[in-house]
C-alpha cells in the first residue's frame, strides 16, 4: 500500500521538533513527578497528559473527543485496542493509569516512562499474577485515578472487536466494595476510531496500516505510519455503567 502523506521536508522536522520537546519536558518535569509518586501525592498528575499531547503533535495525530470521562471517584475505562498509539491518544485526553504488557517497562527508558505514567505492568503468560495486578488497579482507583483496561488483551487489524478477557473486571468490583472509599464506582466504555489518514477517510483495507498487530515490528510500523500522513483519532466516551460490590464480572 502506497503511503499518502508527505515525507522529508515536513514530516521529519516536525517529528524531530516534537520529540525533542516531549523528551525535554519529560526530563524537566519527570523528577518532580517521581517525587510526588513516591509520596503518593496527586500533584503532577497532569504531567503525562502534557507529554502525550506533545507526542501526538510530533506524530501528526489529532485527537477528537466525543462525550467525556465519567466524574465518578472510582473508574475503570474499558477501550478497544488497535495500536501502540492508543496510550498516547487516550493519555492526551485526561490523567489515566494504563495496564500494559510487562515488556513496555523492560528497557531503561521504557521503565522510566512506565513509572512516570503510573503504568501497571502485566505478564500475560502468568495467570497467577492476576490478583497482584487487580490489587494495584484497586489501589489506583481508590486514589481517584481512572484505570484503562484494553479488555481484548491484544491488538487486532482494527476491523473488528476481539473477545474480551474478564479477569481484570474483578478489580472495579473490589474497588466498589472497598471500605473507606468515597464516591461511586463505574465502568465506562470507550471506542477508539482512527477515522482519517493523510486527510482522507480511512477505508476498511487501510485499517491494517493504522493497526499494530501480529508479527509487525514496532519501528517498521512506526515509520510506515509516519510516512502515511496525519492521523485523526475519534475517542468516543460511552455512558458509565454503575458497579457495586456485589456486581458480577459478566
Amino acid at each position: 500500500m502506497k503511503p499518502r502523506g508527505s515525507t522529508g521536508t515536513t514530516t521529519y522536522p516536525r517529528l524531530a521538533l516534537g520529540l525533542s520537546a516531549a523528551i525535554l519536558f519529560l526530563f524537566l518535569c519527570g523528577p518532580a513527578r517521581s517525587f510526588a509518586q513516591s509520596r503518593r501525592w496527586r500533584a503532577g498528575a497532569s504531567t503525562p497528559v502534557v507529554f502525550h499531547r506533545l507526542l501526538c503533535a510530533a506524530l501528526g495525530v489529532r485527537v477528537r473527543v466525543h462525550g467525556r470521562p465519567a466524574p465518578a471517584a472510582r473508574r475503570l475505562i474499558v477501550a478497544n485496542h488497535v495500536s501502540w498509539l492508543d496510550i498516547p491518544v487516550l493519555g492526551s485526553v485526561a490523567p489515566m493509569t494504563f495496564l500494559a504488557k510487562k515488556e513496555v517497562g523492560a528497557p531503561a527508558w521504557g521503565g522510566r516512562l512506565a513509572r512516570l505514567q503510573g503504568l501497571i505492568l502485566v505478564d500475560r503468560q502468568r495467570r497467577r499474577g492476576i490478583p497482584r495486578v487487580n490489587a494495584e488497579m484497586v489501589e489506583a482507583m481508590t486514589r481517584g485515578e481512572a484505570v484503562v483496561l484494553f479488555a481484548e488483551a491484544t491488538t487486532g487489524d482494527g476491523n473488528r472487536i476481539l473477545r474480551f478477557r474478564s479477569s481484570h473486571f474483578e478489580a472495579v468490583r473490589q474497588a466498589a466494595a472497598s471500605q473507606g472509599a468515597a464516591g461511586d464506582a463505574v465502568v465506562q466504555p470507550v471506542f477508539l476510531d482512527y477515522s482519517r489518514l493523510g486527510g482522507l477517510a480511512v477505508e476498511r483495507r487501510q485499517r491494517p496500516l493504522l493497526a499494530w498487530y501480529g508479527d509487525m515490528t514496532f519501528f517498521g510500523h512506526f515509520w510506515r505510519l509516519l510516512r502515511a500522513g496525519r492521523v485523526v483519532c475519534d475517542v468516543h466516551f460511552g455512558p458509565p455503567i454503575p458497579v457495586s460490590g456485589d456486581s458480577r464480572r459478566k
